[in-house]
């Protein structure tokens, strides 16, 4: 399965304009089974609203229907977040105020589902489908970049920033939350692309929704440990069992709730999956080395 190219237009990003009423505009949506109702002062935040939660819905069903309802409402000069009508975060600045909201939304979903390992990281299905990439790591170690950038090579997207693995099959499930993007990711992108990239018309700055997403789940075969180093030459460090369960357990965002799953299920991943540290440099270097790796099925090692 390969992907749809990234768009190759300029970046367009939609103005944020408040002057636009005080009527609430309500959709429901669903993200993982939690059904949601969000509403938003004015046709402009309203489009705001719908292009970041895109990938939950709208969906087609009354904005009465159940669900606890969120809120971005312009008022007195300043936007407000309310969940069931109570006030939980006032800003001047809408952008930020729908980044909140988008949080809270996601947020209130995944507190729901601990049946799922949740991991931050990035993960793909393999350009062949029969196969699942997990890059994980701390923020600002490039996930997203290289996400996007192995997405221009035919790797589909599960999701950006969050990984959602089933902890018995280890396989990779969808949430369709919108890429968190700056303009520093599309300049690295350009080159990969043949020209200019960036938000489609219907995007918001700062967020992009890729036009593809992964179908169905896959198995974990390959986990990437990131670790962003310019100045030097990419490669992949096989990591031993302890060394790979300690750095994937850093980076499991419920594990406080879920201990003895995401133990056994990180147990299983070390065994089963080729875990690696990744020194990443030169992002067209990157992607070739990860490329060479799902090719020659983990056979690839390269050692300090």
């Amino acid at each position: 399965m390969s992907a749809d190219p990234l768009p190759s237009s300029p970046p367009v990003t939609t103005p944020l304009d408040v002057r636009s009423g005080t009527v609430i505009h309500t959709d429901p949506y669903e993200i993982l089974g939690f059904r949601v109702r969000v509403g938003a002062t004015g046709r402009v935040a309203h489009r705001a609203v719908q292009a970041i939660l895109g990938g939950f819905g709208p969906l087609d069903a009354e904005p009465t229907s159940t669900g606890p309802l969120y809120e971005l409402v312009h008022t007195s000069g300043t936007w407000q977040v309310r969940i069931e009508g109570v006030v939980v975060h006032t800003d001047g600045d809408l952008e930020r105020a729908l980044g909140t909201l988008e949080w809270q939304v996601t947020t209130a979903a995944l507190g729901r589902r601990d049946d799922f390992v949740q991991l931050h990281g990035a993960s793909l299905c393999a350009p062949t489908e029969a196969a699942g990439v997990l890059l994980i790591g701390q923020s600002g170690q490039g996930k997203t970049t290289l996400a996007l950038a192995l997405a221009l090579r035919g790797f589909v997207p599960f999701g950006d920033d969050i990984a959602l693995l089933e902890p018995n099959r280890l396989e990779l499930h969808p949430l369709q939350r919108a890429f968190h993007t700056d303009e520093k990711t599309w300049r690295l992108l350009e080159p990969l692309a043949g020209g200019a990239v960036g938000p489609r018309g219907a995007d918001i700055a700062g967020y992009f929704s890729p036009p593809q997403w992964a179908s169905r789940p896959v198995a974990v075969r390959w986990v990437l440990c990131l670790d962003l180093q310019p100045e030097r030459s990419p490669r992949l460090v096989p990591l031993a069992p302890a060394d790979a369960a300690a750095r994937i357990l850093a980076q499991t965002l419920n594990l406080p709730r879920v201990p003895r799953l995401a133990l056994a299920a990180c147990a299983q991943l070390t065994a089963r999956a080729g875990c690696y540290r990744f020194v990443t440099g030169d992002l067209s270097a990157s992607i070739a080395l990860v490329q060479q790796l799902v090719t020659t099925a983990g056979s690839l090692h390269v050692r300090d």
